[in-house]
């Protein structure tokens, strides 16, 4: 099975801090499993799922270093289709690590 790096917004999300977390966690599910139903064979990672278990005021900048060794181990960056997307300075940096690093980009035409 080919692994697939979920790179979906936190920070850049346009919501009351309070409701930052659960936001994200709700795009970062609802995002892996459009790659699961479209895309047979592939196994979705969400480091955003994966390290929910952190503070984000203590831990940001140590699970994001996490992530992107967890994108090191894929063979596929999806990035989410989520109408803050394009604000987040992080999934720019997954991104552009992934390129660097040859792993190859799924793009899915499904809006979320």
């Amino acid at each position: 099975m080919a692994l697939v790096y979920i790179a979906s917004p936190y920070k850049a999300l346009a919501v009351r801090e309070s409701q930052r977390k659960a936001q994200a966690i709700s795009i970062a599910q609802q995002e892996c499993l459009k790659v699961l139903r479209e895309c047979e064979g592939f196994t979705p990672i969400s480091p955003i799922l994966q390290f929910s278990y952190l503070d984000e005021g203590k831990h940001r900048e140590e699970a994001l270093k996490m992530g992107l060794e967890l994108l090191k181990a894929c063979d596929y960056i999806y990035i989410s289709t989520h109408k803050d997307a394009k604000y987040s300075q992080g999934m720019q940096e997954e991104l552009a690590l992934a390129k660097k690093l040859g792993i190859k980009e799924l793009i899915l035409e499904l809006p979320l």
